[in-house]
């Protein structure tokens, strides 16, 4: 399925990436587009420039896209805002929040390692020069659906004024923006009162099933639950969410302290929660086509050595792991990319999951600082080490990277993303 896009400059599969093109730490506002300000702490970065997230970045397949069109892109966790509702034409699609405020949303489209864009029209929304929470914001991405967080206030927010909303796009008609049903927490005995339920954005995932239908996910483990979880769904069709309480994880152990860094969805049947200090914990779904079933959940060690014990410091929290560690989904399997720090340089390795095999990891490809750095021969990218990577969707040996100038993201600083092949130890793109 494809995203449309009105212009095809730079956006084709085998589109010209600018050679060493700078982007500065802040995006200009043209065209009337708000963008967010940069914020230099770990919650709010967005590779390409803009600051430093938990989760930077969502990448996006774009199945059967035309010449026209990348076939995945890099969306940006933190969307714009425009506010004109004259979307793109294309990729632009309306709904309403819970308050109903009429919002529209589209896409910037750009091909690796260049991030695209969610914009947001919201005329009557909070306004940004107020300070308010009012840009999108990209929880998780898979085939043709988006799946994003708008909120309508930024001062102690009700779960009601939290809306979720999944993008579809459609190979021949227009797409659509389907807002979800709140979801209502109640008791193990289902005797107490139902009160509305902040989801968790960070353990939140979305799945297409189908061209029509999709399952968002969000799992919750709690520190007296060490080998099960509840699982929280959301099948579309449906009026509400379903939960399953207490669902086992096969194979388990030594995960306690689990933290979700990230959520990816696989194969149109598996959703896959990561955290990379401890590990993966897989789900596969029933078809969602019929009643709704228990998912089965089982648990997967990364191939590096687990934090022993509890990871979070007095003075750094639990740190940014996903600087350094990144689980892909690719349409070759799942990969798995660590930059490990060596003293005062780095080793880049790329692993593949044998999924259909034994389930362990396979070592595929390694590259350390000299063997980079002699990729550039103009000497114009930084010696730094790279950060966020993401494995190409289409080619397994391929990894996009990060780098930052400085070691903190500040606006003078200047951020390039690079494209680099592991195994053939060659620089593919540059922007």
């Amino acid at each position: 399925m494809r995203i449309p896009t009105e212009t095809e400059t730079e956006t084709g599969t085998g589109a010209r990436i600018p050679s060493h093109r700078r982007r500065k730490g802040s995006s200009d506002g043209s065209r009337a587009v708000h963008r967010r300000e940069p914020t230099p702490t770990k919650e709010t970065e967005i590779p390409g420039g803009h600051g430093r997230p938990k989760r930077s970045s969502s990448a996006l397949s774009l199945d059967g896209a035309g010449d026209s069109n990348p076939t995945w892109v890099i969306l940006n966790r933190v969307g714009a805002r425009r506010d004109s509702f004259r979307g793109d034409r294309t990729t632009s699609a309306a709904s309403r929040t819970s308050g109903g405020k009429e919002i529209s949303v589209s896409f910037e489209l750009a091909p690796p390692p260049e991030t695209s864009l969610l914009t947001l029209d919201w005329p009557q929304g909070p306004r940004p020069s107020e300070g308010t929470t009012s840009y999108p914001y990209v929880i998780a991405a898979h085939g043709n659906v988006v799946l994003l967080e708008i909120i309508s206030t930024a001062k102690c927010p009700r779960p009601i004024d939290i809306d979720y909303f999944v993008y579809k796009a459609k190979p021949n008609g227009e797409p659509s923006l389907t807002r979800l049903p709140v979801c209502y927490w109640k008791g193990a005995s289902g005797r107490d009162n139902p009160r509305p339920r902040i989801m968790s954005r960070v353990a939140m995932g979305v799945l297409s099933c189908s061209k029509d239908s999709f399952v968002v996910a969000e799992m919750e483990r709690r520190s007296y639950q060490p080998s099960s979880a509840n699982i929280y769904m959301f099948f579309s069709g449906s009026d509400d969410w379903r939960v399953f309480r207490d669902v086992r994880i096969d194979h388990i152990h030594g995960a306690g302290w689990w933290s979700t860094d990230a959520v990816l969805s696989y194969r149109r049947r598996y959703l896959i929660w990561v955290d990379y200090l401890r590990g993966m914990i897989v789900a596969k779904l029933a078809h969602p086509g019929g009643d709704a079933q228990e998912p089965v959940l089982w648990y997967v060690p990364l191939p590096v050595d687990p934090v022993m014990g509890n990871p979070y410091d007095s003075e750094r929290g639990r740190g940014c792991p996903e600087a350094s560690r990144n689980v892909c989904a690719t349409h070759r399997g799942i990969k798995f990319v660590n930059v490990n720090r060596c003293g005062g340089s780095f080793s880049i390795t790329l692993w593949s999951w044998c999924w259909c095999e034994d389930g362990t990891w396979r070592e595929d490809a390694t590259l350390d600082a000299a063997q980079l750095w002699d990729l550039e021969c103009e000497n114009r990218l930084p010696n730094v080490r790279p950060e966020f990577p993401i494995v190409d969707m289409e080619n397994p040996y391929a990894v996009c990277f990060l780098l930052n100038e400085r070691y903190r993201i500040v606006p003078e600083a200047t951020t390039w993303m690079i494209k680099v092949h592991m195994k053939k130890k060659n620089l593919l793109g540059c922007t």
